[in-house]
């Protein structure tokens, strides 16, 4: 395919609109809080399997039957450290101490100190005074409900002697194998997660229009990405099926160019072969009347191979087509239209008006009288009755002059309006010689109006003829 349609193709295409609160950002904003989520329940996960951090009671382990043990155990010190190394097995930890606050023994290094004495009022003022030892709690007592785990005291027997049994609960250590062998687990399925995701998102669809785009480009022009997503691969693939469905049309215009522009050149090359042998076998008569017929098919290949060469300048303008403007009075475009069309056509009755005091407008003169030749040409040939006149009309609207041509032909239809001003598009498909052309007219006088400024409109019903708006902008 010729490489100046397809960057027009190309510069035909509307911009991107970003998609912004489903765009591919989000997605992956929405991939990391998954991930985040995942983590913590991850962390709460091995929480619960690792167990709460149990603390131990002391007032459950040590009962009488324990105490009792431990002070026979007094002087015998080989089996005391014995029987406090079971107790801390048991999560308890104990430390012993005489009447004089020495230690004997302990199983924790270093030992539980003595809590410091309490201090109470005297009954016969604020003044307080300090007491002895704490009086030992019974070996029944009763849990501390201080969250510190603050050590209890309970009274000891060391053989006659008053002693003291500090005692404090030992939580349970948590494992530092298990977690972090968990947190390794759950972190690597977080990750395959992820990844998997993003690769559903992202690499997935780039595969599919990566595929897409090698079939087009090898000419498989049916290929389409068809991806049902709102983001921004979404959008490239919707505008890479834009761009292939654009490029197929064009293939389709340019193959009804070639046959429309093979069916018009056919006539009159047939008809200038037939002069020609006439005038080979001397028959001058027979080729002098063949003139005139001669000299029309010349101009209509003129005309054609014209239409074409300047449908491609504006097809494949990369700025602004160049307009050599020049400000020119609207009067004097309608008095050159409407002489040709009357010289062409005579019989065909014209009713022209044109308002007076129209300002001047700035225009390329060649250009925007070619626009208004078309439009009466049309008029001409799809109006069958060459009794029903063609009117131009010039008026003012604000700042900007508006020409109007209109005739009683036998219209548009409905389903072809919107695609009257598409290149090579023709409404009737027998090109007869009436009514023949390439389809370039509307195009080629909708861009140059454009290119102009201006707009055009056409309004048209089958039957009730076809009126045509072309208004531009004044000079002042």
């Amino acid at each position: 395919m010729d490489p100046l349609r397809l960057s027009a193709v190309s510069r035909a295409l509307p911009p991107a609109k970003p998609k912004r609160f489903r765009s591919l950002a989000s997605r992956l904003v929405l991939v990391g809080l998954v991930q985040l989520v995942l983590l913590a329940l991850t962390g709460f996960a091995i929480a619960l399997l690792q167990g709460p951090r149990d603390e131990a009671h002391p007032h459950e382990v040590l009962d009488a039957k324990v105490l009792a043990n431990l002070e026979a155990l007094v002087d015998k010190p080989a089996e005391l450290a014995d029987a406090l190394e079971e107790l801390e097995e048991q999560r308890v930890e104990i430390s012993i101490y005489d009447d004089q606050k020495q230690l004997i023994a302990s199983n924790v290094d270093p030992p539980l100190a003595i809590p410091p004495r309490r201090k109470r009022p005297r009954p016969d003022g604020p003044q307080a005074q300090e007491d002895g030892p704490p009086a030992p709690p019974p070996a029944h007592a009763s849990r501390p409900s201080d969250p510190a785990r603050r050590a209890m005291v309970i009274g000891f027997n060391l053989g006659g002697e008053r002693g003291y049994l500090v005692a404090r609960g030992v939580h349970t250590k948590p494992s530092f194998v298990t977690g972090p062998l968990f947190a390794l687990i759950g972190g690597f399925a977080i990750m395959v997660i992820g990844a998997l995701i993003t690769a559903r998102w992202i690499v997935r669809p780039i595969d599919r229009l990566s595929r897409t785009a090698r079939a087009i480009g090898a000419g498989e022009l049916s290929a389409r990405s068809r991806l049902a997503r709102s983001d921004e691969i979404g959008e490239l693939g919707h505008r890479i099926d834009e761009m292939a469905d654009r490029i197929e049309r064009l293939l389709v215009t340019e193959k009804e160019l070639l046959a429309n522009v093979a069916h018009e050149l056919r006539t009159p090359l047939t008809r200038i072969g037939v002069a020609l042998d006439l005038a080979s076998e001397g028959d001058s008569e027979a080729a002098r009347a063949s003139l005139a017929e001669i000299a029309v098919d010349v101009a209509e290949l003129d005309a054609i191979v014209d239409d074409v060469l300047t449908a491609m300048r504006f097809e494949v303008a990369v700025d602004p087509f160049p307009l050599k403007r020049a400000v020119t009075s609207p009067s004097e475009i309608v008095d050159a239209a409407a002489g040709r069309l009357r010289t062409r056509h005579p019989s065909r009755p014209l009713e022209v008006h044109v308002a007076s005091d129209l300002p001047a407008i700035h225009v390329d003169r060649v250009l925007f009288r070619r626009v208004i030749d078309n439009l009466l040409e049309n008029g001409h040939k799809y109006s069958p009755d060459a009794t029903a006149p063609l009117a131009l009309d010039v008026t003012r609207d604000g700042n900007r002059v508006v020409f109007e041509v209109s005739d009683r032909g036998v219209g548009i239809h409905a389903d072809d309006l919107p695609r009257v001003f598409n290149a090579f598009f023709r409404g009737d498909k027998s090109r007869s010689r009436e009514t023949g052309g390439v389809g370039l007219g509307l195009t080629l006088a909708k861009r140059i109006v454009e290119a102009h400024g201006g707009t055009i409109e056409i309004a048209s019903k089958p039957g009730d003829g076809t009126t045509v708006r072309v208004a531009v902008p004044t000079v002042d």
